[in-house]
């Protein structure tokens, strides 16, 4: 792959460098915000080789590359300035989207599409606490036995799993202040404020405290992620209002110390509050979702998760997952719902292999699988099959609703926040009793054979295997 003329292709099909306010790029996805998404040319994006397929959801223009997205985003930032959320046409751009009127379902698209937008780059930091934890979880005396509690290497893993959770407001602060065209530094201090030792201690104590006078509700951000990007969206009026204020010759300490000053209060005794309230609802809502309905929550979400994948937008789902994780501990709803619907895609996709007769259908579905297997990405199967396909889209809805249903059942349960694809995502469950090994094992081969059955039965057409 040539990432080079790859990256200047979708560039230039995006509408060019000037059209572009600000990019990024998750595990599989270059993610763009633009400044007239009628400029992206959709089609010759998708006659692209090397584009698996183009996704215009929540204000992002995502274009779906696979697992080497990073190599093609390394040569985009040698096209487009590295820094294009802090130029002036962010101003300019966020002006005209204030402008707009925008209805309720756009205010929700929009919200949705900024959350996502801040939890997406935290993925990899995600992925390496929470391996951290399952090496101390299947190598500590919860499973195997080789490392003590006492050993070295086993409290080397937890505490560094731990780090990747515990600073979660910190990483938030910087995500979220590009996502918002702020000064990513202001964001990361912000963060560090949240959850200051001193704060924590006055907590476990009892204690109270005040800002200017004022008293504030003190809480445990640790491990949050709603407070922050309430505080960051905020800090990016407060700062702008400072730039405009400030003399030149003042600027370089009047904005920063000044928006400090107005942001203490407001990210402390506002802001902080107002979004753990928000995490405590939205997490105790799930919870009651799932004691409510069932197994059939999860029967539901394994059914569609691969359309929510479709869409860009399945990152949001982690930042709900830090919300049921802090008040549960674990996980019985979202995590094995994803993890059934992976199981079905690859059910689905092993039945095609069977199916088809066209040597290379066949051998391009097998690639694809083994994508999903040992890069832990499920796009390229997701496109290459389930959009193509409408059958094998239609046996994994059913194959995920009646797996789910029956996971649902069994109460199998997540214990370390592991947001992989493929058999990375089994580590996800490991830890907790050896009962939930057994439901692990249980959930991955119903999820498989289930789907492999529905696939079998629904078929695909005497035209589609040749």
């Amino acid at each position: 792959m040539n990432y080079a003329k790859l990256a200047k292709e979708i560039i230039d099909n995006v509408g060019g460098e000037s059209n572009i306010v600000s990019y990024t790029h998750c595990m599989t996805r270059l993610r763009f915000i633009l400044k007239d998404v009628t400029k992206a040319d959709d089609v010759a994006l998708k006659k692209l080789t090397e584009v698996v397929g183009v996704v215009n959801k929540g204000g992002q223009y995502q274009v779906i590359i696979g697992p080497e997205v990073s190599e093609v985003y390394l040569e985009a930032k040698k096209i487009v300035k590295e820094n294009k959320s802090d130029d002036a046409s962010v101003a300019s751009y966020e002006k005209k989207e204030k402008s707009v009127k925008k209805g309720p379902s756009q205010i929700l698209d929009n919200v949705m599409g900024a959350l996502a937008s801040c939890m997406t780059p935290l993925i990899p930091i995600l992925l390496c606490a929470g391996f951290s934890k399952t090496v101390a979880a299947v190598f500590g005396p919860q499973l195997l036995g080789w490392f003590s509690k006492t050993s070295d290497l086993y409290n080397l893993f937890t505490f560094v799993g731990d780090a990747g959770f515990y600073f979660l407001p910190v990483f938030v602060g910087y995500t979220a202040a590009k996502r918002f065209g702020t000064s990513e530094v202001m964001g990361l201090l912000l963060g560090t404020i949240m959850i200051h030792p001193y704060l924590i201690q006055l907590i476990h104590d009892g204690g109270k405290f005040s800002v200017y006078g004022l008293p504030i509700i003190l809480q445990n951000y640790t491990s949050t992620v709603l407070p922050m990007v309430l505080i960051v969206w905020v800090m990016s009026y407060v700062e702008s209002f400072f730039k405009r204020i400030t003399p030149n010759t003042l600027k370089t300490f009047g904005v920063p110390f000044g928006t400090l000053l107005v942001m203490l209060p407001l990210a402390l005794g506002v802001l902080g509050p107002l979004g753990g309230f928000l995490g405590t609802y939205i997490g105790n809502g799930l919870i009651w979702l799932h004691a409510t309905i069932g197994p059939l929550g999860v029967a539901v979400v394994a059914a569609s998760f691969s359309l929510l994948v479709m869409t860009g937008m399945h990152t949001i789902l982690i930042a709900f997952l830090f919300m049921t994780f802090a008040q549960n501990g674990f996980d019985s709803f979202l995590m094995p719902a994803m993890l059934v619907s992976s199981w079905t895609c690859v059910g689905v996709a092993v039945a095609c292999v069977f199916q088809f007769k066209n040597r290379d259908k066949k051998s391009t579905t097998i690639s694809y699988l083994f994508t999903w297997f040992l890069g832990g990405v499920g796009e390229p199967l997701l496109y290459g099959l389930f959009a193509r396909y409408k059958q094998a889209l239609y046996a994994q809805i059913l194959g995920g609703f009646i797996a789910g249903l029956i996971v649902g059942f069994l109460g199998l349960k997540a214990h370390v926040l592991n947001p992989s694809s493929g058999v990375y995502g089994l580590a996800a469950f490991f830890g907790g009793s050896k009962m939930n090994y057994l439901f692990l094992v249980i959930s991955v081969v119903v999820s498989f054979v289930v789907s492999f059955i529905a696939m079998t039965v629904i078929k695909l057409t005497e035209e589609q295997r040749n």
